[in-house]
C-alpha cells in the first residue's frame, strides 16, 4: 500500500514531537536503531493543543516501548480513518463508534478502551447562563459542532430529531472543538456542543469559563485500536503501555485504559451504523 500523504497541519505535529524526541540524549543513536512508532490521534482539538495535552501519554509509551513515538493528526475524521489504513500508522487513538467500524469493517483489533465517561453537555460562552428548561428553548439558537462524524454531533442531530428540531436549529460545523470555542466566544455561536473531557482539554491554560446549559447523555472517550499491519508483540506491547498509564485530570487525554469487551460497543452501535451511512453518502464535509 503507497504511503498516505498527510496534510501540513499533521506534518506539524509530528515534526514538533519529533524535534522534542530529538532534543533528548542520545536520542540520534536510538533513533538510528529503532524506527519511529507512528500513532494517529482523533482530531478533536486543533494541533497544537492534541500536541499539548498528549504530551504526557506520548512520553509513557515511549519509555515504556522503548523507541521514539510521533503523534500524528488529520485535517477531519473522515481523513483520520484514511490515515489509520495506512501500514505506516499500526495505532490510532479513535472514538468508540468510529472505532469500532475499523474492526468490524477493516479488520482492525481493539487495544485498550478508555474508563473516562465524558457527559456531553450544551454549553454558554456566557457566565451565570442557567440550564434550559425544555428542548424548545432551543429554536432559533446557533450551536456550534464540531465534525460531522464525530460521535457527539451524531448524538445531538438524533436528539434534535427525537425533539421535532431538526429545522429549529442552526448547527454551525467547524474544524475542531477549539473552532467552535473561539467561535462562541467571538458571537458567532449561542452555544456550543461538547463533551466535558473534550471540553477540559480545549481549554487548559485559558480562563474562559463555560456554563452547562443542557445534557445530552455521556460517551466513553477515545480509545485505541491496531491496524491489520501492526504485529501481535507489538499490540502486546502497546497494550500493556496503555494499561499502565496514570495522569491526574479531567480531560480525555488524562483518561485510563483497560481491556476491551464486547459489551463496551453496544451503546454505540446506532452511531456506528449512523457514521456508515454518512460515509457512503460522501457528507462528511
Amino acid at each position: 500500500m503507497s504511503r498516505v500523504a498527510r496534510p501540513s497541519r499533521r506534518h506539524a505535529l509530528a515534526l514538533g514531537l519529533a524535534a522534542l524526541w530529538a532534543a533528548r540524549p542520545g536520542a540520534a543513536e536510538t533513533a538510528i536503531q529503532t524506527a519511529a512508532l507512528n500513532v494517529g490521534l482523533v482530531p478533536y482539538l486543533t494541533p497544537r493543543q492534541l500536541l499539548t495535552v498528549f504530551e504526557p501519554l506520548r512520553l509513557h509509551l515511549q519509555q515504556r516501548l522503548s523507541r521514539p513515538l510521533q503523534f500524528y493528526t488529520a485535517s477531519n475524521f473522515a481523513r483520520l480513518l484514511v490515515h489509520a489504513r495506512s501500514p505506516e500508522q499500526p495505532f490510532t487513538l479513535m472514538p468508540m463508534h468510529l472505532a469500532m467500524m475499523a474492526v468490524e469493517d477493516w479488520g482492525f483489533r481493539w487495544v485498550a478502551r478508555s474508563t473516562t465517561q465524558s457527559v456531553v453537555q450544551l454549553w454558554s460562552p456566557s457566565v451565570g447562563v442557567g440550564p434550559l428548561q425544555e428542548p424548545a428553548a432551543l429554536r432559533g439558537r446557533r450551536v456550534a459542532v464540531t465534525d460531522p462524524l464525530s460521535v457527539v454531533t451524531l448524538m445531538f442531530r438524533g436528539w434534535c430529531d427525537e425533539h421535532g428540531l431538526a429545522d429549529q436549529v442552526r448547527v454551525e460545523t467547524y474544524p475542531n472543538l477549539g473552532a467552535a470555542l473561539k467561535a462562541a466566544q467571538h458571537g458567532e455561536a449561542d452555544l456550543v456542543l461538547a463533551p466535558e473531557a473534550g471540553l477540559r482539554d480545549a481549554t487548559v491554560g485559558q480562563s474562559t469559563v463555560f456554563a452547562p446549559v443542557l445534557r445530552l447523555g455521556s460517551v466513553l472517550t477515545p480509545g485505541f485500536v491496531a491496524s491489520p499491519a501492526a504485529a501481535d508483540v507489538d499490540v502486546t506491547r502497546f497494550r500493556e503501555a496503555l494499561l499502565d498509564f496514570r495522569l491526574q485530570g479531567t480531560g480525555a487525554s488524562a483518561a485510563r485504559y483497560a481491556e476491551f469487551q464486547p459489551a463496551d460497543a453496544d451503546p454505540y452501535r446506532r452511531y456506528t451504523q449512523r457514521a456508515r451511512l454518512l460515509l457512503a453518502a460522501g457528507g462528511t464535509r
